[in-house]
């Protein structure tokens, strides 16, 4: 096995830490900045540690070898514990401020106390590998995943190489405390600390571009969900209710079951905006889709239609339960005045306004399973239902149960001419 120049690994590592720091520079400017600053620091501060930690040799100082052994573990645990916050910042976890200056007031003081007291390097080293270990094990507590997505799994193999620095980080404590106080002397150069330091930036380097990678998936899937959802109500838009209901659609028709549909449409609607302004409008649009999204189960996908109209897709649904569940969102919405106080209006005197809705409804059972169809049959029904007096509904349900009572006539039928 080759062994390492301790001398080539920092300056490497050092080289290293610089180049993810202007990496991170160019991404923290488009993205998160306050997230990125912090790791930004956090490899500062690690590449200043490995600087300090490099002087005695460049220098010659072996008589104040202890000193910048000290600082230079001092700067990498308080550029760990930094970062370590950015890691939480990330997660959405709640972020200790003080952690950093806990880190780094810990060590100073343990450090300027030992060194005051002429203590061994044993006792410096274990003392600074305990808190570098320590930051090391709470960073891989913040990266535990939770979940079976892409991203759970990312956190988890950051978990694991942290886990597995904080383990390595151990071993050393545990060797550091058991070898001969000679061979300690030169424990700058031993090998296995140069692979040591050579691992914890390589570590560095691979959690902080998955790190990256997240980020942008996360930035990805935000602007997928801004692209198909509605930004006033927060259900889906044209886009995304075309995509749903393609895909409702095929497991549907693939596994033959019904497939329900429902088009809401607010009555009236341009009146509210001609006496109470668009600003109720808004408001009124607004607590109708939440309202019809408490009233309906856990499969179904309701968008924005159109600018009053709302579109709701129902899985294994057929024409009895589509006009159910229409006639309960109709109900729900006639009983659920809509609170518009604190909101400008012409009208300061209202504090509410009472809603009412026409529903269309149609299923897969009388019109099959094609999406333009499922579309043209609802419309239709809304006209129906508007054309009626509005307030109400209308569905296929009634040409459903005359085919249904036309069955038992044709068999009866065919009984009486085979006798």
């Amino acid at each position: 096995m080759p062994v390492l120049d301790l001398n080539s690994v920092i300056l490497s590592s050092i080289g290293l830490t610089f180049m993810l720091v202007l990496v991170l520079l160019v991404f923290g400017a488009y993205q998160q900045r306050a997230l990125v600053m912090r790791w930004v620091w956090g490899m500062l501060l690690i590449g200043l540690g490995l600087s300090i930690y490099f002087i005695p040799d460049v220098f010659a100082l072996r008589a104040q070898h202890e000193l910048y052994v000290s600082i230079a573990f001092s700067a990498i645990c308080l550029g760990l514990s930094v970062y370590v916050n950015g890691i939480r910042m990330l997660r959405g976890y709640r972020i200790y401020r003080y952690l950093s200056l806990l880190v780094l007031t810990t060590l100073l003081a343990c450090n300027a106390i030992l060194l005051n007291m002429h203590a061994p390097l044993r006792v410096i080293l274990l003392s600074n590998f305990l808190v570098m270990s320590w930051v090391f094990a709470y960073g891989s507590r913040s990266l535990m995943g939770f979940g079976k997505d892409f991203i759970s799994h990312v956190f988890w193999l950051c978990c694991s190489l942290f886990s597995a620095m904080t383990l390595m980080l151990l071993f050393m404590m545990f060797e550091v405390a058991l070898i001969d106080a000679e061979l300690l002397k030169d424990f700058q150069h031993w090998s296995a600390h140069a692979y040591m330091i050579a691992t914890i930036v390589m570590v560095l380097i691979a959690v902080t571009c998955l790190l990256l990678l997240v980020m942008n998936v996360r930035t990805q899937a935000g602007l997928q969900a801004i692209a198909t959802l509605d930004g006033l109500t927060g259900v889906l838009n044209r886009r995304g209710l075309q995509d749903a209901a393609n895909r409702m659609q095929a497991v549907s028709q693939r596994i033959k079951l019904p497939m329900g549909m429902l088009i809401v449409d607010l009555d009236y609607f341009k009146k509210v905006n001609d006496v109470y302004g668009h600003l109720v409008g808004d408001a009124v649009l607004k607590v109708c889709a939440g309202t019809i999204h408490s009233a309906l189960r856990g499969g179904d996908v309701i968008g924005r239609y159109g600018g009053e109209e709302f579109c709701i897709l129902l899985p294994n649904t057929g024409e009895h339960e589509s006009a159910v569940l229409a006639e309960r969102i109709r109900k729900t919405i006639e009983t659920t005045p809509v609170n518009i106080a604190g909101i400008e209006s012409l009208d300061v005197s209202t504090r509410a306004i009472k809603c009412t809705v026409s529903v269309g409804a149609v299923s897969s059972e009388t019109v099959g399973y094609q999406i333009d169809s499922l579309f043209a049959a609802a419309d239709h029904n809304l006209y129906q239902a508007k054309q009626a007096g509005r307030n109400r509904i209308a569905s296929n349900a009634h040409r459903l149960q005359a085919s249904d009572e036309a069955k038992p006539v044709k068999r009866n039928a065919s009984v009486i001419v085979s006798q």
